[in-house]
């Protein structure tokens, strides 16, 4: 990377719908869209956001964060919350050539949104989920076989699956989310044991933490 080291460098997440043009009820699943995008601003911390989640056209969202763990988590996030549909997303970071939008991420230039549209073009053209550009060919190409991997497993979760797998983030345990559902612990043992979901989880912060911690100026929280 050719950046001056003392240049702030910022991280720009871009996600749209896979094969939205192909839905049928397009509206309907652009406006569960715009509500998931709208939920990220309350579950990304705000010392992690520069400029917030913004629906740039029906089916897109573009947001810039002052670290990338964050964007691997909000990625995750909004996939967890938008199952069965698919998401994708491009994460690049860099610099920024023109001022922050605290307001919403939209009028921004520079190439930490350059490489993230770079990314999502990669994701789109291979059919991936989350694909990055920025750090170095030897961690982009890492993380980009790495979340391919990730890919293959979440895309064969079956609903109960993703649900318990989302509930568990937000419960913290077997026994919350088996109370929570009205099914028994071993149920969603067996579930979650089933889906790898406790190996994709440990997949999914590995490399939002390898990302950071190569991020400059980034360390692991």
């Amino acid at each position: 990377m050719n950046e001056d080291s003392a240049t702030p460098r910022y991280v720009a997440l871009i996600g749209d719908i896979r094969g939205s043009r192909e839905l049928a009820d397009r509206n309907e699943v652009q406006n569960e869209f715009k509500s998931v995008v709208d939920s990220l601003n309350n579950h990304v911390p705000d010392r992690s956001i520069a400029s917030p989640f913004t629906v740039t056209t029906g089916d897109e969202f573009q947001v810039l964060l002052t670290d990338a763990k964050a964007g691997v988590e909000a990625a995750v996030s909004a996939s967890d919350q938008f199952h069965p549909a698919g998401l994708r997303f491009g994460i690049g970071q860099g610099e920024l050539d023109t001022a922050v939008n605290p307001d919403q991420a939209i009028g921004m230039d520079g190439p930490c949104f350059h490489r993230a549209r770079e990314a999502i073009n990669s994701a789109r053209k291979d059919g991936a989920w989350i694909r990055v550009a920025g750090w170095s060919n030897g961690i982009d190409d890492h993380v980009n076989s790495m979340f391919d991997l990730v890919q293959c497993v979440r895309e064969d979760w079956t609903d109960r699956q993703a649900q318990f797998g989302r509930a568990l983030k937000e419960e913290d345990t077997q026994k919350r989310v088996a109370s929570r559902y009205g099914v028994s612990k071993s149920t969603v043992s067996e579930s979650l044991s089933a889906g790898h979901v406790h190996a994709v989880r440990a997949g999914e912060n590995s490399l939002g933490t390898l990302l950071q911690d190569t991020f400059p100026g980034g360390e692991s929280p």
